[in-house]
């Protein structure tokens, strides 16, 4: 079995439906969000990325705000990192993991969708507590 087959499997043994994108890449639907598993197909064996991206779109003025609750969520929730993309037009997260064997990777596929559900609603919150 290849990665990129096990990586279905354990998503489907966790009670999702993986779909294949166009470019190959792995994606689920979670809590009415969009999850992308990245790095099935590289050459790194044990480590994925769960990303959940484009999670918020950055009005323009709120660039600085933004980055400042990106920094304290990825500070104060284990294995996430949430940041602003280059354009600085949105707000993407992820959480990146090594794994060992089938079970590892089970394991930690689910933690990291479980941190990513609520990443969206904690980085709102984040936002207008600093209001």
């Amino acid at each position: 079995m290849t990665r990129h087959e096990m990586v279905v499997s354990v998503l489907q043994s966790l009670g999702f439906k993986p779909q294949i994108d166009d470019e190959g890449d792995i994606f689920i639907r979670y809590q009415m969000k969009t999850f992308y598993v990245m790095g099935s197909s590289s050459d790194d064996e044990d480590y994925l990325v769960v990303v959940f991206p484009q999670m918020y779109e950055v009005n323009e003025g709120e660039e600085t705000k933004v980055l400042a609750v990106c920094n304290k969520i990825t500070r104060e929730i284990k294995l996430a990192k949430v940041y602003i993309d280059q354009t600085l037009k949105n707000v993407s997260a992820g959480c990146e993991f090594y794994y060992n064997g089938e079970e590892s990777l089970k394991t930690c596929l689910d933690k990291a969708i479980e941190i990513l559900g609520m990443v969206r609603l904690t980085f709102i919150k984040t936002m207008r507590s600093f209001d």
